[in-house]
């Protein structure tokens, strides 16, 4: 943390130098009314301000009056980079900047090069066009540490800017400000009625505080592959977070998907509760979708039938939209499942058509669904892929907060996400009166967003420094420290979080106590994953004692991090896991964790695990599946992906693909390869730095000192300049590791 705090003095001083250069003249800068602690800034276009003004200036105030001494930056903002001069400018006044609105059309950063800075996102750059294989993402404004190079704008959007992360920045996200976006879910001019009613509204309810004691959560299907022990967990942590809702004056209600085939009439009444506080909406989603059931199970013969019809009749008109051929998508499934022609009967029928999308339109909540009802929690969280896509028109998370109800932020993602990675973290602060906006700084993903105003904030339940101390202060270290110790589960969970960051903050031993002996189940996830940012031996030696934690999601990590660090001595303790654990998530990440590591070794650790056990058909079947996995892993690691990987008779494109299945699957066995190809002067570029770019996910691995001094080599000798840029990344993603530590 010293050693960044320095580079950003520097960095902050080059970046202010360069910027003031295109400050535009004819930015205005409305100065604050009020006089607080801290700073806010509402940056909006010019054509916006005339239409909204008298409703901007309401919000204004609201903000001011609520503590915030706030400015108005009005402009015609032609390029991101004005946006960003204007904020670094606000830095520098007396009072500290702690966060930014952008209302209207702001320029919308499209980031390249800078996936492993997202949670699930991984698109082949050089295959998709711009628009599909860029983030959305206003790190570009909030992150002052991320350096990047301007690429071009969109010929189509003009909004939108593409932008590469260069190989000096920072490689991880740590937010210097919040933000969020007030931008309507339309593009006509109806989006400025739109944004004026919504900063009315908002201005009123922000004068109406109310305490925290209402929440409805929802897990949609497939979230965590219908592991029920997962959504326990999550339940069982809630309780932890918000143990006043479990009394007789507190309301939480939490449904789970197959609860009832009617799940979206039930959520679309549930989401118009008038006292709702917060909705937690856990599912799969798209740009203007929130997928609550999935098909329901067929229980008869006929309906068995019905739905193998009627999926199939899906996937031809899938090809069709594809473009793919629909005879060969036909005989693919005739050929592998036995399916009579009949059965694919009416896929291109208008009626059957209408048939069947009426039938899945009861299954979700589209945009159209939201456009009619008044969705009442101040706060949603979008725990969904793409619902957040806010270059987009209309997506979902604006139809909501800016629809007909009093919903007055949402989290949203931008594109892709990965799924239950404890998506609840540090909610609790919330009850204490802590800003969205600094509850959200916590959430440093390229595609995580705030849609709405990001000041809101419930009312405390009692008198607490919190909302205060949110922000990254270090010299609030000795208050945190006392905090660690406190009674309330989430400040001894969040104070370990701040602490942690801090070089003398807290130590590795005292995390890893904590880790094991704290009676919270969020005290010690928050233990562990501190453990797991600074990658310590204490971290390593944990693993084997969280491996049985009681809390479901601390085991899962545990085996994800014993796969990724890739060490042997793991192999008899994720056998036992892989066979044992209650959990199907905990099993199969178990099962991973053995085929990153050495899939031939644990064979046999698992036969004689199993061998020891009494006999019976399940445990026939378990050491016949054990088998089938081993082989099968060995087969594509060391007959497929490494051969491939290692050659020089391959297609590029067949060598590019095997070196890219690294990133999702850090096989140990694969470093030494990928560490000689990027090494290899004789070897394409582009297949040196796709090996480079591999390595870079190698954050954990026992060997990444040797990752280390490879890039280095490469840095100070190769003459390629494309794969020493590359090299540069590589090294400085494994010094630093990953954004956050449950997604190597």
């Amino acid at each position: 943390m010293i050693r960044r705090k320095l580079m950003r003095c520097v960095a902050l001083t080059a970046c202010l130098g360069s910027l003031f250069q295109i400050s535009s003249a004819r930015l205005k800068i409305i100065s604050p009314r009020q006089n607080h602690a801290t700073s806010f800034a509402i940056i909006i276009d010019n054509e916006t301000f005339e239409r909204t003004e008298k409703a901007v200036l309401a919000y204004r105030d609201a903000i001011e009056s609520d503590g915030l001494s706030t400015y108005v930056v009005t402009d015609q903002w032609n390029r991101p980079e004005e946006v960003k001069t204007a904020i670094l400018q606000l830095t520098r006044k007396k009072i500290p900047l702690e966060g930014v609105v952008f209302i209207g059309d702001i320029p919308i950063p499209m980031i390249r090069d800078a996936q492993h800075l997202a949670s699930a996102f991984k698109m082949d750059q050089d295959r998709y066009p711009f628009i599909r294989s860029s983030i959305p993402s206003d790190r570009f404004y909030d992150d002052f540490d991320l350096k990047f190079k301007f690429i071009r704008q969109d010929t189509t959007n003009l909004l939108l800017f593409y932008y590469s992360l260069t190989a000096e920045s920072e490689q991880v996200i740590h937010k210097d400000i919040y933000s969020a976006r007030i931008k309507a879910p339309v593009s006509d001019a109806s989006k400025y009625r739109i944004i004026e009613k919504y900063l009315w509204r908002v201005s009123q309810q922000k004068s109406q505080q109310e305490t925290l004691d209402n929440i409805l959560t929802y897990t949609g299907h497939g979230y965590h592959s219908e592991a029920l022990s997962s959504w326990e967990g999550e339940i069982l942590s809630l309780r932890e977070q918000f143990a006043e809702l479990y009394s007789s004056n507190g309301n939480i209600r939490n449904f789970y998907h197959s609860m009832s085939t009617q799940m979206k009439g039930i959520m679309l009444n549930e989401l118009q509760q008038p006292k709702l506080d917060v909705a937690l909406i856990h599912a799969h989603g798209a740009t203007d979708t929130q997928y609550l059931i999935g098909y329901p199970p067929a229980q008869m013969i006929d309906e068995n039938i019905s739905a193998i019809q009627m999926f199939l009749r899906s996937k031809l008109r899938e090809a069709k939209r594809r473009k793919k051929s629909i005879d060969e998508t036909k005989k693919y499934y005739q050929e592998s499942y036995q399916i009579p022609d009949e059965w694919f009967e009416g896929a291109f029928v208008d009626s059957v058509i209408l048939s069947d999308s009426v039938y899945s339109a009861k299954l979700d909540i589209y945009t159209s669904d939201v456009d009619q009802i008044s969705p009442q929690a101040e706060v949603i969280m979008f725990d969904e892929c793409f619902n957040g896509a806010f270059q987009e028109s209309p997506y979902i998370a604006g139809s909501y907060v800016f629809g007909n109800g009093t919903t007055v932020v949402g989290i949203a993602n931008t594109v892709n996400v990965k799924q239950d990675i404890w998506a609840n973290k540090h909610l609790g602060i919330l009850k204490e009166g802590v800003r969205v906006g600094e509850w959200h700084r916590t959430r440093n993903y390229l595609e995580s967003h705030l849609i709405g105003d990001p000041t809101f904030h419930f009312a405390s339940r009692k008198p607490t420094d919190l909302p205060q101390l949110a922000g990254y202060d270090p010299k609030q270290i000795a208050t945190w420290q006392i905090l660690a110790k406190n009674d309330d589960v989430n400040l001894r969970a969040f104070a370990i979080f701040r602490l942690m960051m801090e070089d003398d903050g807290i130590s590795d031993k005292e995390l890893a106590k904590l880790a094991q002996r704290d009676p919270s189940f969020i005290v010690r996830l928050s233990a562990l994953k501190g453990l797991a940012t600074r990658r310590s031996l204490e971290f390593e030696d944990l693993l084997p004692l969280t491996a049985n934690d009681s809390y479901e999601l601390i085991r899962r990590f545990s085996m994800q991090w014993m796969g990724v660090v890739g060490r042997e001595d793991y192999l008899p303790i994720l056998v036992e896991k892989m066979i044992t654990d209650p959990s199907e998530r905990v099993k199969a990440a178990a099962k991973s964790a053995i085929e990153e590591i050495n899939p031939n070794k644990a064979l046999n650790i698992c036969l004689d695990y199993v061998g020891k056990m009494p006999k019976s058909d399940y445990m026939d079947d378990l050491e016949k599946n054990i088998r089938f996995t081993a082989e099968r892993s060995d087969k594509w690691l060391n007959q497929e992906l490494i051969p491939n990987l290692l050659s020089d008779t391959v297609k590029v494109k067949g060598r590019l693909d095997a070196i890219r299945t690294f990133r999702n699957y850090q096989f140990t066995a694969a470093i030494p390869g990928l560490m000689t190809v990027a090494s290899n002067p004789a070897m394409e570029s582009q297949v040196r730095i796709a090996a480079l770019e591999s390595l870079g996910w190698f954050v954990f691995s026992y060997q990444h000192n040797q990752i280390i001094a490879a890039c280095e080599s490469i840095r100070k000798t190769d003459r390629d300049a494309g794969v020493k840029a590359e090299a540069l990344k590589t090294r400085n993603r494994i010094l630093v590791g990953m954004t956050d530590p449950v997604n190597p």
